[in-house]
């Protein structure tokens, strides 16, 4: 009898043994993502089909869905980890740094000299440059320089497009105003207070031939600054209908050219 129950005990042991038990695992199509871009998890389970699943993807969000698609909004790396059942079973795994994320910062600035521009690319990480300089010429350069064909006194759309070395991609308007060179030679034409304050601002100067005054916000978008008050030498105008942020103020006279200056509002 006590033969017979030692092999029993030994048939039962060895059948737990060769059991196999139940595993999961988890793929994603892409590791290294741009910032706000997708990826999709898939899930893994043996020797049994897994029926219930929790994922939590490192970043506060989490998904009961079996193979989901999560977007990464903060740049960084994140643990993944995955808690799947198949009814009677629970395993769980963790791998850490699964998904890595990139940002990418799009700046440039630039010096311009009457017709002729230098833009200065300030991206990082930067791989690739498309910029658009806003007349019909383009160029591929980190640092280009362009000369715009006059007449002067125009405005132009620059856009810089770059390329992360993991392929991400965004991109940066700024406008920029060519001045010419009997403008420069325009003198006694200042606006203060710098920055803006108050809701208003002066225009002090030889404004006697002015006839008008245009603004534009950093995109190019033409924005209405009404006149307060004109003297002989001095023009005060009201910035109450301005947000925060830098404008391009062209004064428009009856005879010369136009005069472009930068305010800033607070």
């Amino acid at each position: 009898m006590k033969t017979k129950l030692t092999i029993l005990l030994l048939l039962l042991f060895s059948f737990q043994i060769g059991k196999s038990q139940f595993a999961i695992n988890f793929s994603a199509n892409q590791t290294w993502i741009c910032l706000g871009d997708t990826t999709t998890f898939t899930s893994y389970s043996s020797p049994t089909i897994a029926t219930s699943w929790y994922w939590d993807f490192g970043d506060g969000d989490t998904s009961n869905i079996q193979n989901p698609i999560h977007a990464y909004n903060s740049p960084g790396s994140y643990d993944v980890t995955l808690i799947a059942s198949d009814g009677i079973d629970t395993d769980s795994l963790t791998k850490p740094f699964f998904i890595n994320v990139d940002s990418l910062i799009v700046d440039f600035t630039f010096n311009i000299n009457i017709d002729t521009v230098n833009f200065y690319d300030q991206s990082f990480p930067a791989y690739l440059w498309d910029w658009n300089f806003g007349d019909g010429n383009t160029s591929m350069l980190a640092n280009p320089m362009h000369i715009y064909d006059l007449p002067p006194d125009s405005c132009y759309s620059v856009t810089l497009l770059v390329t992360h070395p993991q392929n991400c991609k965004d991109s940066i308007t700024k406008l920029i105003c060519i001045t010419s060179i009997e403008e420069l030679n325009v003198k006694n034409i200042n606006i203060y207070p710098s920055p803006i304050i108050n809701n208003q601002f002066k225009i002090k100067g030889e404004v006697q031939g002015l006839i008008g005054v245009v603004a534009y916000d950093i995109l190019g978008n033409e924005v209405k600054i009404p006149i307060l008050f004109k003297s002989e030498n001095e023009i005060t105008l009201a910035t109450n209908q301005l947000k925060k942020g830098s404008y391009f103020i062209k004064l428009l006279f009856e005879n010369g050219a136009p005069i472009t200056k930068t305010i800033v509002v607070q």
